[in-house]
């Protein structure tokens, strides 16, 4: 294999790698903005121990 060969090899698997990576990203972007919200809102509110997540046993 020559070397041009070898390039657009690994040009496009990089490209395949940054696209997996911004999918999985914009997957869960959602998720990652509710939780930014709800540490925003628990700061604002004066909530700054350990969240209890018991659901009153």
């Amino acid at each position: 294999m020559d070397t041009a060969t070898s390039v657009i090899i690994s040009a496009f698997g990089l490209v395949g790698l940054l696209i997996t990576f911004a999918a999985s990203t914009l997957r869960q972007l959602p998720d990652l903005v509710s939780a930014f919200r709800e540490f925003r809102r628990s700061l604002r509110n004066g909530h700054r121990g350990v969240a209890d997540d018991s659901e009153g046993d």
